[in-house]
């Protein structure tokens, strides 16, 4: 058994994915974490799982929008419910919603999938920033393993590569600006799973939109006090890529108004390819 105090392997993140169906819900189980909630991209992955058992096998997600409710906390089964929204040959919708014993909603999300049309308009003008290459970069666990000031779910190995192109705002001011790059890619084989594609990508972006707002306020993600709490998130997919591959994730700040931020990012494939979007606005607390 895992303490509280570390990530999950690939394998573990793949265990989680696989939900099962109980009284007409999908089933799944939480990942510990220190501060005793489920991590945030766990319950989006899971949600993307779960809409996308149930939409045709052809389609794929196009888009993503989903609010983080209430804590979740990690000792309880999460119970996702399904509803189908809309149903069209070429388009469904649906919310999936993690419902707590008492009935209460503590996360929702609306999905977009569809057919892939490649007869349509194509047109992503977006370019990766300068940045060197992921293996002239550390992995977090590689750059902060042994240092005792950042909590160990921060510098535990995880379920995929996070290699940041400047050394990340976590205990040492970085130099003043509201955007940042890294490099991510699983740290083991795929299934070929579409819908788990789909669920990774949406794991992996919950992990640093919004640490620019430390950046771009001269202040350290792990001083004492200092925390992000996410409110909403919205992803966009220009193309579903495949994460055994490293993807450069391009991220900034856009704005940090009364503790409230709105950070965006951009993921794109190693041939420089615009692939997805993601959207973030949460609560920061500096210290």
């Amino acid at each position: 058994m895992k303490t509280a105090s570390t990530a999950v392997t690939l394998a573990e993140l793949l265990d989680l994915l696989d939900l099962s169906e109980e009284d007409g819900h999908a089933v799944g189980h939480p990942q510990p974490h220190p501060e005793d909630r489920v991590f945030g991209g766990l319950l989006l992955a899971q949600a993307v799982v779960a809409a996308g058992r149930s939409v045709p096998e052809h389609h794929r997600p196009f888009t993503l929008q989903a609010d983080f409710v209430a804590g979740v906390p990690t000792d309880e089964p999460l119970r996702w419910r399904v509803d189908r929204v809309s149903e069209a040959p070429s388009l469904t919708t649906r919310r999936t919603t993690l419902v707590a014993p008492d009935g209460t909603e503590r996360f929702t999300a609306v999905s977009r999938w569809g057919a892939i049309r490649e007869d349509l308009a194509d047109h992503r003008p977006a370019v990766p920033r300068p940045a060197p290459g992921p293996d002239e970069l550390p992995d977090l666990v590689d750059r902060f393993g042994d240092d005792e000031r950042i909590p160990r779910w921060w510098r535990a190995e995880r379920p995929v590569h996070f290699r940041h192109t400047e050394a990340p705002p976590y205990v040492d001011q970085a130099p003043v600006q509201d955007h940042q790059s890294a490099w991510v890619r699983a740290t083991g084989p795929l299934p070929s799973d579409p819908v788990v594609h789909a669920a990774l990508i949406a794991y992996v972006t919950d992990m640093s939109i919004l640490e620019g707002a430390f950046r771009a306020l001269g202040s350290r993600r792990h001083a004492p006090g200092s925390r992000i709490l996410s409110l909403t998130h919205t992803l966009t997919w220009h193309a579903h890529p495949d994460l055994s591959q490293w993807h450069q994730f391009d991220s900034d700040v856009q704005a940090v108004a009364h503790g409230r931020t709105l950070g965006q990012g951009q993921i794109y494939d190693q041939a420089g390819r615009h692939v997805v979007t993601a959207g973030q606005v949460g609560l920061v607390r500096l210290a």
